[in-house]
């Protein structure tokens, strides 16, 4: 997905031209403690809240190597025992619907937890620890990369993740042989086969076969490029269904096992989504100008409502195309909640947040997913029910969108 449910990303406005960080396949051994302490207790991690409700527990010293593992935090206080992101020095990036999680400078002393959603950085420092440098294996996000015109190039693999087919901006004078890239604008895989950005529309035909293809279609020509061969798969991600919304907007509606997505698009803006809805922020916040929902995201037949327009007019509604038969979501599917007054159901409008933005230029080579500074493709396969980290940043695009209204009256 565009982003990556994480999409992903989650391909929104604002994206940045940071470069990428290397992602360490390779395991990474701590320095063993000296005997005397062998058996001393593991270091408190110090708990920092990421907003919304996220909380990091951060591990790092000068015998424990950084660590950071981000848990879900319930209205309640309650934190959830699983994980949602483990970082390290052998794992420094890691992205769930659409907002990326990083562990920079992870081989010095004083590493910092970055989080990045819709262009906006947040950084967050480790405690002090000691530099150790780290190996280097891109194993994870290698990948062929070729050019696929309007200044895009595919990042073609084929491995245990199954198919993918990374989209990433490169500019018009990329070619051959060049180790830069910038952000992520696209993916499609088993979960989204289909995609598009810049002026192109992107499908992984064959997705269920041990020989797909990426085909792009820019301008009503369609090219084809084969991924490396592989093992066969299912594929659970539904058609994509466009609704006209009004307004000289459009919204593209698909299912996966994570659940719904929306991809919002303005007029006469091809490059990438204005906005992406899903289970983890299932609606605009009221500074948007306009209505857009997901209703009922986590149910078995979740609705999309919208209103773009003042005045008297009726919520349009549109239902969800269905999975694949065979294919179930892999989240807990709840039953709708009982309608309002209005006969609709929404969930609670997300709480924009501000914060401070910093701007990260990590060190590191050529990887198909992995970055820093971008808001990436919505490429989630762990269920993130009630995360939306996105609203802490949904505000930043809003006064786009109503820039863009103003301007075609």
């Amino acid at each position: 997905m565009r982003t990556a449910l994480l999409r992903t990303a989650i391909v929104t406005a604002a994206l940045s031209g940071a470069m990428l960080v290397p992602v360490a396949g390779a395991a990474f051994a701590a320095p063993a403690p000296p005997a005397a302490t062998a058996k001393a207790a593991a270091a408190e991690p110090t708990k920092v809240a990421l907003g919304d409700n996220l909380v990091a527990h951060m591990v790092n010293s000068v015998t424990e190597a950084p660590s950071v593992t981000i848990h879900v935090v319930d209205k309640d206080g309650t934190t959830h025992p699983q994980a949602l992101v483990s970082l390290n020095r052998a794992h420094t990036t890691e992205s769930k619907q659409g907002t990326v999680f990083t562990l920079t400078k992870a081989d010095t002393a004083e590493p910092v937890l970055t989080v990045t959603a819709n262009g906006a950085t947040k950084s967050f420092p480790l405690p002090k620890g000691k530099a150790v440098p780290a190996p280097s294996d891109n194993s994870r996000y290698e990948g062929r990369p070729v050019y696929v015109g309007n200044g895009m190039v595919a990042v073609l693999r084929n491995k245990s993740e199954g198919p993918e087919a990374w989209i990433r901006y490169v500019g018009t004078d990329w070619k051959p042989g060049d180790d830069h890239m910038t952000h992520v604008v696209a993916l499609v895989n088993r979960e989204q086969t289909s995609d598009k950005a810049y002026g192109a529309s992107f499908r992984l035909t064959g997705a269920q076969t041990t020989a797909p293809v990426l085909v792009v279609t820019t301008g009503g020509v369609a090219k084809s490029y084969p991924l490396p061969e592989g093992k066969a798969g299912q594929v659970c991600s539904s058609e994509v269904t466009s609704q006209d919304i009004g307004a000289g907007m459009s919204a593209d509606l698909s299912m996966s096992p994570d659940g719904p997505r929306v991809a919002l698009w303005t007029s006469g803006d091809d490059t990438t989504p204005w906005r992406l809805l899903n289970r983890g922020f299932p609606q605009l916040p009221e500074s948007a100008g306009i209505i857009a929902r997901i209703v009922n995201p986590s149910s078995a037949e979740p609705v999309f409502e919208w209103k773009t327009q003042g005045g008297p007019m009726p919520l349009g509604r549109a239902s969800f195309p269905a999975l694949p038969k065979g294919c179930k979501l892999n989240h807990k599917v709840t039953e709708p909640a009982p309608t309002t007054t209005a006969g609709t159901t929404a969930a609670p409008a997300p709480k924009p947040q501000t914060a401070g933005q910093t701007s990260v230029v990590p060190k590191g080579g050529v990887a198909a997913g992995a970055e820093i500074a971008a808001e990436d493709t919505d490429n989630s396969t762990t269920a993130l029910a009630g995360t939306g980290l996105a609203a802490v940043f949904a505000a930043l695009g809003a006064s786009v969108l109503l820039r863009r209204r103003r301007a075609q009256r």
